[in-house]
């Protein structure tokens, strides 16, 4: 059991009604932006490999292009 929990429970024993709410929000909004900073970097991963992906298919394409040309001459 973390302390932040510990702690929440305490407040509650000790019908400590505004404490337990302070706490109580301060954790979710703890575990809430852990895991929106999660979901972000996930995203921007996702969104860089797609960008390097189609850096290397314009590159291919570019590749293809040129010999087509020599072949032709």
């Amino acid at each position: 059991m973390t302390d932040a929990t510990r702690q929440i429970i305490d407040y509650a024993q000790n019908d400590n009604g505004v404490e337990f709410r302070n706490a109580l929000y301060a954790t979710i909004h703890d575990k809430v932006t852990t895991h929106l900073a999660a979901a972000k970097q996930a995203v921007a991963q996702h969104l860089i490999g797609q960008d390097e992906e189609e850096e290397e298919e314009e590159q291919y394409d570019e590749d293809d292009e040129g010999e087509e040309e020599f072949e032709n001459t």
